[in-house]
Parts: C-alpha cells; structure tokens; sequence
C-alpha cells in the first residue's frame, strides 16, 4: 500500500513537472532546439521560473522513483507510472485547455485495463 501511495506521490509530481514546463515553454514562445540558435534558445529556458520549478518537480518525481526501486522490483511497479498517461491526458484537458480527442481517452482506457491486468498477476 504504502508503494503504491509512493507511486501516485511520484507520478502526480511528475506531471506537475511536466504541466509547469509546458506552461513556461508557452509563455516563452516555444523551444527549438538548433545548433545555430542554441543560446539564445537555452536563455528562454534558463529565465522561465515555470521552468525552473518544472524541471525541479521533475527531479524530485524521479528521486522519489529511485526510493521506490531501491524497495520494489521494476516489473511490479513499473506499469503503475502509466497512470502519468492517465493524469496527464486529464490535465491537459482541465488545465492547459488542449482538445483531447476520443481515440486518446479511448487509448488511456486500454491502457488502464493493461495496468490492471498486469497488477493481477
């Protein structure tokens, strides 16, 4: 129970992490990752506080990630970070306000059902 908890700890940072750099990026007017422009291109990123923080939730998602490995096998517990798939879809949706189609949410049920099927066994 208490992995579990971990997990869903982890994931839900994870995604956080991911939604904050996805809102920085915005607000910086994208990312392209070129030879010929790669400091000014690297100077958005480094002057984005939604950045920063996003990479920092990301970090933390994955220092939490390595706990829960260090106490449990990578089979067991590795299906379980596919809810990310799950919340990252709905936030998307609620949050960043992206049109989420329905062969997505048809794909994140499938792969519900996969992640249960696995925890059976």
């Amino acid at each position: 129970m208490k992995t579990a908890i971990y997990v869903l700890v982890c994931v839900t940072i994870l995604v956080t992490g991911q939604l904050l750099v996805k809102h920085g990026l915005t607000l910086k007017g994208g990312f392209q990752l070129s030879l010929f422009s790669f400091w000014p291109e690297f100077t958005k990123l480094i002057t984005s506080g939604y950045i920063w923080l996003g990479t920092l939730a990301t970090l933390s998602s994955g220092l939490l990630w390595m706990d829960v490995l260090s106490k449990r096998e990578l089979s067991s517990v590795y299906p379980m970070i596919s809810l990310t798939y799950v919340i990252s879809l709905g936030a998307s949706a609620l949050i960043l306000r992206e049109h989420v189609s329905l062969v997505r949410w048809l794909g994140v049920i499938v792969i519900c059902l996969g992640v249960y099927v696995v925890s059976r066994s």
